[in-house]
């Protein structure tokens, strides 16, 4: 079972119109990443942390000190309505990823989003310099609007965890969705795929962000990791 715990008058917040992105760990650590910079350049205000009994039965341990498995769900207001959702764990089972999804849903709903994106690395053993994006979603229009707003292909093949279930759960509960893959080596964390994640998104919703080099994506990341999880 999934367990929230909401930050105090958290659960009566309500962010009309919001854009939910989603941030865990994967493939290169794409979107975990990418969700931290956009934490470290935006003024997010933390909601609810989320746990699983079906995260990894494992805990990271750094200096002595022991870190729990979670996902936290942050809120931002400007310069647009997101909800970010940054952790260090996912479900390992298929009971535990719908589960979680469900009710990741259950409260981003109730706080007022209506259109789901989740990040992610595409796994190639070649990949291209400028880091291919490619995009994928249950609604035909908004792979089309997509397009037109940032340079990408369209995706054909698998998506594992909460970047493929979450978009699936997200139609079946009629909300607007799309899937963001960048192709990623195996470098882990992959700061060059993570960099092309964070302008497409930047580009994608207008957030007019100034998006660093990969190297200052690099220093927010650790800054993050340590602010965030420490």
């Amino acid at each position: 079972m999934t367990e929230i715990v909401f930050e105090p008058g958290a659960e009566r917040l309500h962010v009309r119109d919001s854009v939910f992105i989603e941030g865990l760990p994967g493939v290169g650590l794409v979107a975990k990443t990418a969700v931290a910079y956009l934490l470290s350049k935006l003024e997010a205000r933390k909601v609810c942390r989320f746990y699983s009994a079906h995260f990894p039965n494992l805990v990271y341990v750094r200096d002595g000190r022991f870190i729990p498995n979670f996902a936290d769900l942050y809120v931002v207001e400007k310069p647009r309505p997101l909800l970010l959702l940054y952790g260090n764990a996912q479900p390992t089972s298929s009971y535990g990823q719908h589960d979680f999804c469900e009710k990741v849903l259950d409260v981003v709903i109730n706080l007022g989003a209506n259109f789901i994106i989740t990040l992610g690395g595409y796994g190639k053993e070649e990949v291209s310099e400028i880091r291919e994006v490619y995009v994928s979603s249950t609604r035909h229009e908004t792979i089309l609007r997509v397009l037109r707003k940032i340079p990408a292909k369209t995706y054909a093949g698998q998506i594992v965890g909460a970047a493929g279930l979450l978009i699936t759960l997200a139609e079946e509960r009629g909300l607007d969705n799309l899937s963001m893959l960048v192709e990623s080596s195996e470098m882990v964390p992959d700061y060059y795929a993570a960099k092309r994640a964070i302008d497409s998104v930047n580009d994608l919703l207008d957030l007019e962000l100034q998006v660093g080099d990969v190297d200052e994506v690099s220093r927010v990341y650790s800054s993050i990791l340590y602010k965030l999880e420490y």
